[in-house]
């Protein structure tokens, strides 16, 4: 599972969004290059480490069977 989200975050919204770091406008730079680098690691962080945490504690109870 992290493989996949670090590669989907990579490839498809970090390259993406650091091309608005380049930007000469304040606004591009100020308002959509910090939301979207937020909502980026917001999005990593939930996907390797609250999701699999939360998962692991709800979740079904492994039953280990006795020979």
């Amino acid at each position: 599972m992290g493989s996949s989200v670090i590669v989907g975050i990579a490839v498809t919204k970090f390259i993406g969004v650091i091309v608005l770091s380049f930007a000469n406008s304040t606004l591009f730079t100020l308002y959509y290059f910090r939301m979207f680098m937020c909502i980026i690691f917001l999005g990593f962080f939930h996907g390797l480490a609250f999701l699999p945490v939360a998962l692991s504690l709800i979740g079904p109870k492994v039953i280990f069977f006795e020979k």
